[in-house]
């Protein structure tokens, strides 16, 4: 009897609040449903896709003008700020094999994501709970479980220690002497001479030199959580026979190596490699950005994120083109 009236109530629950409790929580799982009919290539991405310059004479997204080289093809882009493999694994699930298979997948492949301030920020606790309702449990279970908080849910307090014991512990290593062992030796050898200093363009470089060793000073292993989202991702993908392509966005190499110098670029250089090794096979392709956009073209000139001018964006989308007109050869124009 019990199981009869936790049915129904399932059933009351679906046919009236789950779809805006959803849409509330995650839009985009339901513009994932929405849209898969129509769609031939999905993008997912975070803020790298969609941000643009009020100055620039095109505001294209990098999905839009990588469409345009594929005028015949749907390409349906799904975006969130702050998100990472951890998310886009999830959306994966959501997307209905039964109905529709998609051509091919675009993932997002931003190399900050895998560092400390990332993985620990204080916006994970909302990106968690955004998931809830995705579970593969019946919806009136998943909003219970919402309704609980059954997730994720550390304090900003936990997240922020979390994030200054990798930076004290974790060690760097190198193929060559280098005499700072961690991220937090590193960056306390550049700010112990910043902090105090009254406001100045000089106190204003050190600072963003202590963001470049924060959000690039680490080595990857299959131990990094977001390599084992990007297992799953790749793993999904090869299971249901569906060409995966990891669009490795642009870091601004020019100010790592002016700023910092050669040891943090070559971390960013080793890293590159190391996911196109572990990634570009079976049915998935990295496509590698990382060095291919000038300092200037930054829209961030104070900080490290993955935020370009128009230039920038059409160097990015022309590059995953050319990469897609391996699979899309009929389909391919060249579009500039």
């Amino acid at each position: 009897m019990l199981i009869l009236i936790l049915i129904g109530l399932n059933f009351i629950y679906d046919a009236t609040l789950y779809k805006k409790d959803l849409y509330e929580k995650c839009e985009q799982v339901v513009e994932i449903r929405k849209k898969q009919d129509s769609t031939d290539i999905f993008y997912f991405a975070e803020s790298s896709n969609f941000n643009t310059r009020e100055s620039d004479s095109i505001q294209y997204m990098i999905s839009e003008m990588t469409g345009m080289f594929f005028p015949s093809l749907k390409l349906t882009s799904i975006n969130k700020p702050a998100t990472h493999a951890g998310i886009y694994k999830v959306w994966l699930k959501n997307i209905s094999l039964k109905r529709k298979k998609p051509k091919a997948i675009v993932v997002t492949l931003n190399m900050r994501s895998f560092d400390a301030a990332w993985i620990h920020s204080n916006l994970e606790t909302q990106l968690q709970e955004s998931m809830v309702l995705t579970q593969p449990y019946p919806n009136l279970v998943n909003r219970f479980l919402l309704s609980l908080q059954a997730f994720d849910n550390k304090t900003e307090e936990q997240r922020t220690k979390e994030m200054l014991d990798d930076w004290e512990t974790v060690k760097l290593v190198f193929p060559f002497d280098f005499k700072y062992k961690t991220v937090r030796d590193w960056d306390v050898s550049y700010g112990q001479y910043g902090w105090d200093m009254p406001d100045s363009p000089e106190k204003n470089k050190i600072l963003l030199t202590c963001h470049y060793i924060k959000a690039y000073a680490f080595n990857l292993n299959e131990n990094n959580p977001r390599v084992k989202d990007f297992d799953e991702i790749a793993e999904w993908c090869n299971k249901n026979n569906i060409n995966l392509y990891l669009n490795l966005l642009a870091e601004n190499i020019e100010y790592a190596d002016s700023l910092v110098g050669k040891e943090l670029v070559f971390l960013m250089r080793q890293n590159r490699d190391y996911l196109i090794k572990r990634y570009n096979k079976n049915n998935c392709v990295v496509v590698d950005n990382l060095e291919l956009i000038n300092g200037s073209e930054f829209t961030d000139q104070t900080w490290t994120t993955e935020h370009y001018g128009y230039k920038g964006r059409m160097i990015i989308a022309k590059n995953l083109a050319n990469s897609l007109k391996n699979q899309f050869s009929k389909e391919y124009i060249k579009a500039y």
